[in-house]
């Protein structure tokens, strides 16, 4: 039995709690955080009597200061309090797999990887993103459908990090697990996530055509050309630039795998794309523009065709010339490559190596531009002026 002193102190600790909540809900998290010590003075106090009973208060206490620190922008600070209350909850879960428990473990386990996301701390982040994902196992049936979108974000942003890591596997893994919630959440119904979706399978797609895997790549891109062209019956320009890109790439593998008609078509309408981009913002777009003309004249040159080949290499030097004299510093090595190219490989006269050798005048000390003059001077050497 409690003494009459205990219970009085137990009321104390439990108004204060309340007050320190309600400071916390009105965006006063230092006022908060006072009022969350002393009840944690009086928990730990308290604790002594009956360790068991008040364990999970302290918890909570803990975890309350985590929030608060994290509010005040103290991570550092925040991160401690949420250690010290997960190894407490860890404790209780283990004795006891209550829900209570298991809901805290998750909550701290997400909000820690948050900040260790926002500290760019990937490998700890991803570490307890993935504690968190592990406990949603153990919610009930019911819990576990309700919690789609915690999940769902949990595994964008564990795509994240892991794709800024290199992991492929890991980055696999995150984008087909939100890929599984994704199919739950668009259906004929409802339109709602249809567009994130086409998002996740673009970056899915991307993933393998980066790892070198043309067909898995290949079919999730078709899967995503099909939904993102739906979506642009109703907001054509929201969807154009994915579009672009997803069609640029679709032709890279058609051509790669001979398949030459298709690789066209997608060629076209990825330029048809980046067209109108670039008319809208020339500095972002154009770009795109003289690599598709580039892909385009070494495409055409690897069927033999060489007039299609000489035109289209001859409209990236026109594109990367403009770019150039807009912007020298970011084009210029991009020019001298291109009007390189038309000398080793589409059988232009040499002449135009001077115009190449005049632009790297301007870049005796950089490395790039030292291979590339390299590679003039070999050029100049052959008897015929060809790779």
């Amino acid at each position: 039995m409690y003494n009459l002193e205990t219970i009085i102190e137990e009321n104390i600790a439990n108004a204060i709690s309340d007050l320190a909540n309600e400071y916390r809900a009105k965006g006063k998290p230092k006022v908060a955080k006072r009022l969350y010590l002393k009840v944690l003075k009086l928990r730990e106090g308290l604790s002594t009597i009956n360790q068991q009973y008040h364990q999970p208060y302290i918890a909570e206490t803990l975890n309350s200061l985590a929030i608060v620190s994290k509010e005040e922008n103290r991570y550092d600070l925040a991160i401690e309090y949420y250690l010290s209350a997960i190894f407490m909850v860890e404790e209780l879960f283990k004795m006891d797999s209550a829900q209570r428990y298991l809901d805290m473990l998750i909550h701290s386990y997400t909000d820690m990887a948050h900040i260790y996301r926002r500290d760019f701390k990937y490998e700890k982040a991803e570490f307890f993103y993935n504690k968190a994902l592990t406990l949603y196992q153990d919610l009930s049936s019911e819990e576990f459908e309700k919690r789609q979108i915690q999940r769902l974000n949990i595994y964008q942003h564990l795509s994240v990090i892991c794709n800024d890591q290199n992991k492929f596997k890991e980055t696999e893994e995150a984008y087909l697990g939100a890929l599984t919630l994704y199919k739950l959440l668009v259906n004929e119904e409802s339109n709602e996530y249809r567009d994130d979706l086409a998002i996740l399978l673009f970056n899915l797609s991307t993933l393998y055509f980066k790892n070198k895997q043309q067909n898995r790549a290949k079919q999730i891109y078709l899967w995503t050309l099909e939904i993102l062209l739906s979506l642009a019956q109703k907001d054509s320009k929201r969807y154009r630039e994915t579009l672009a890109s997803t069609l640029h790439n679709l032709a890279k593998i058609y051509t790669a795998q001979l398949e030459y008609a298709n690789a066209l078509s997608a060629y076209r309408e990825s330029l048809k794309y980046y067209i109108i981009l670039a008319e809208e913002n020339p500095s972002k777009y154009s770009p795109y523009v003289a690599i598709i003309f580039k892909d385009l004249a070494s495409f055409y040159r690897k069927q033999k065709k060489s007039d299609l080949a000489q035109y289209f290499h001859l409209k990236a030097v026109e594109c990367y010339s403009e770019l150039a004299h807009y912007n020298e510093s970011a084009y210029s090595l991009k020019l001298v490559s291109t009007i390189i190219d038309g000398v080793c490989y589409y059988k232009q006269h040499s002449i135009s190596l001077y115009e190449a050798e005049l632009i790297l005048n301007n870049y005796h000390d950089d490395s790039h531009g030292l291979k590339l003059l390299e590679k003039i001077h070999a050029l100049r050497e052959e008897k015929n002026y060809v790779c």
